[in-house]
């Protein structure tokens, strides 16, 4: 139950129909982050201030004493701006969240924060414009409002579930609807939106709607992240999830970006997005490449470690771009700092594992091992040796060349973990959370040393003139972007009762309704002819008849009998509505202003129906698209209220 204020100032209790998905009492993880970092940036926007101030009297004053004073205020100022920054990449960097308890040696994953928002109050102004466009009192459309407002409050605090997912894109699919009722074309409407930047904290109030649908689009991608995270990495069902719900967050990301420029936040930059997008492929990357361990297990089959080679080499590479990424300027300060730590210590990690493989591959015992020619020819294929270096080693029948071969990939993998074990002791950030990270690589390490004791020799000295000759990347199952179809998730349009939206829309203009009363005479009857369900439309009107000499004329729409709305009615309801008022019927009209396409078909004096055109104005929704409002799909007959033939066509001349 929530509280509400009707029109009377009076307070009622109103249940919440988006109970599902939402989870208003529980607080999550990154929510008491987020406060903290709302905190931190309030300070951090008062120190500037004091900042600005201090500097402008310093550059102001002329005054030796204040002047000293002013250096000193600056001097304190400045260091606490130090330490709220501090905190605040701290707050940023936190890996643990999300992390799923049962994956505690699996290495940490990185997960996208939800931007926060505040209460936003449609009723006023859709109210007003319900009037104004729809000619409609606003009142009667307070029950939609507080739907609306509802549902809004329950996408603030989605479940970390597939219902918080449905629960999003349903509040998307609305917006849709929202948008083609009360958004005209070149108008502004004065609904405000504040939302938190999911990166930095600071909150942003802008009063157009595509702001309020790319912050929605991206707490979407933010929670398929959670739940990639989420999943138990140490089972191969929950890999899979992991991979595809990542592969679903860089999908929802990449719409995101395409769709939605200037945005006024730095999380939905086109770099910010660009990068996370290549994280999220990344981390999908990198559970593929868990899976086919989990799956072969510590396989010393010379095939299979050729393979963890590549696919090792793949996850490097990917986690290389990712850190680049990270490292552009136009990024750099806003994303954490760790995140620059952990991309270029997973790249490090990765490709030492994949020359670990390829080390392990050559080192199988005899019997597994394949021909020499078959293991050269395999060379060939998987690394890329500079013939022009003279550090690049070939593989020969030498067994002392084959040793050195080995060693030298090893050597490699040891230097690749130190060095990703050094940039994790100088990070603080990773440093604060589970050792995880460290254990992996210290793992890593010790079983790298113990295959380079097998190998070592009196000749090592020769291993500082040699280098690891580099992988080719490869993958089998290379992780694509996962397009998401929102169309599934159906939406029920608040504000129906306004009318079919293929035509009662904010994008279509008409006259105010006006109201006819019509009289049934003997020879004309009332003298019109209508066609369609949802809406009828006026398609003939007979000359000297009632319907004439009240102005109706041909095009007309009507959306009222009696008082009684019929702008969602089919035509056999409203024909017996209409006959339910005897010889006289008073009707309520609008012309329109723009031109609209709809099917016409009519029914013959003989009874069979002729088609006239065909056509059908449909709002499917695209992949990822705007709304999804149905099919408008008229099969019409037409109902005549004129003099006709006998015929098996409708009358109401004769009734």
């Amino acid at each position: 139950m929530e509280e509400k204020v009707n029109n009377n100032g009076q307070h009622s209790k109103v249940d919440n129909p988006f109970k599902k998905g939402c989870n208003p009492s529980y607080v999550t993880a990154r929510s008491k982050l987020q406060q903290k970092r709302s905190r931190l940036n309030d300070d951090i926007i008062k120190e500037l201030r004091l900042r600005r101030g201090a500097e402008n009297l310093l550059r102001a004053t002329g005054n030796k004493e204040i002047k000293e004073k002013v250096l000193i205020e600056l001097g304190f100022v400045k260091s606490k701006l130090e330490v709220l920054r501090g905190d605040l990449a701290e707050l940023n960097s936190s890996v643990k969240t999300y992390q799923n308890e049962n994956s505690s040696q699996s290495v940490p994953m990185i997960t996208l924060g939800l931007k926060e928002t505040k209460d936003t109050n449609f009723q006023t102004v859709f109210m007003d414009y319900i009037e104004e466009h729809y000619s409609e009192s606003g009142s009667l459309y307070s029950q939609p409002i507080d739907k609306l407002h509802a549902l809004r409050k329950a996408i603030r605090t989605p479940e970390r579930s597939e219902a918080g997912i449905e629960l999003l894109i349903t509040y998307y699919n609305q917006l849709g609807l929202i948008q083609k009722r009360f958004y005209p074309p070149g108008r502004s409407v004065p609904v405000y939106f504040t939302w938190y930047d999911s990166l930095t904290g600071v909150h942003i109030t802008q009063k157009t709607l595509g702001y309020e649908k790319g912050s929605v689009l991206f707490n979407i991608g933010a929670l398929y992240s959670q739940l990639g995270t989420a999943q138990d990495r140490g089972s191969v069902s929950g890999l899979d999830k992991a991979i595809d719900y990542y592969q679903r967050s860089a999908g929802v990301l990449k719409y995101l970006r395409d769709r939605f420029t200037h945005a006024p936040s730095r999380d939905m930059s086109t770099d910010t997005l660009t990068l996370l997008i290549q994280l999220m492929l990344s981390q999908a990357q990198e559970c593929v490449y868990e899976r086919m361990i989990l799956n072969l297990g510590p396989s010393t089959k010379f095939s299979d470690c050729i393979v963890f080679s590549q696919e090792a080499a793949m996850v490097a590479s990917m986690y290389e771009e990712t850190h680049n990424a990270v490292s552009s300027k136009s990024v750099r300060n806003d994303v954490p700092a760790s995140w620059l730590t952990i991309t270029i210590m997973k790249s490090n990690h990765y490709l030492a594992m994949a020359h670990y493989y390829l080390a392990s591959a050559l080192l199988t015992s005899k019997e597994l091992l394949p021909s020499f020619n078959e293991i050269v020819e395999m060379l060939e294929k998987v690394t890329k040796r500079d013939a022009k270096s003279s550090k690049h080693i070939q593989y020969t029948e030498d067994k002392a060349r084959q040793r050195l071969y080995c060693r030298s990939h090893l050597n490699y993998v040891i230097s690749l973990n130190e060095t990703a074990e050094k940039d994790y002791s100088f990070c603080r950030m990773l440093r604060s959370n589970d050792d995880v990270f460290l254990n992996v690589l210290h793992t890593a390490q010790e079983n790298a040393q113990t295959l380079l004791d097998k190998v070592s020799d009196e000749r090592d000295f020769e291993d500082i003139f040699v280098s690891a000759t580099p992988i080719v990347p490869k993958s089998t199952q290379l992780v694509q972007i996962t397009v998401s179809d929102f169309s599934k998730f159906k939406v029920e349009d608040f504000f129906a009762d306004l009318g079919p939206i293929s035509v009662f829309s904010a994008q279509h203009e008409w006259t105010s309704p006006r109201t006819v009363k019509l009289t049934k005479d003997e020879k004309n009857g009332f003298g019109f002819t209508i066609k369609g369900d949802v809406p009828s439309v006026v398609i003939e009107v007979e000359e000297h008849s009632s319907a004439q000499g009240q102005g109706m004329k041909v095009d007309d729409i009507l959306v009222a009998v009696d008082g009684v709305n019929v702008k969602c009615k089919k035509l056999k309801d409203i024909k017996a509505l209409i006959m339910s008022e005897g010889s006289s019927v008073e009707l309520t009209l609008v012309t329109p202003m723009t031109p609209t396409s709809k099917p016409t078909i009519d029914i013959t004096t003989s009874g069979t129906v002729r088609s006239m055109n065909s056509s059908s104005s449909s709002n499917d929704m695209h992949q990822l698209g705007d709304t999804m409002t149905g099919t408008w799909r008229n099969k019409m007959k037409s109902l005549t209220f004129l003099k006709t033939k006998k015929s098996p066509s409708e009358s109401l001349r004769k009734k």
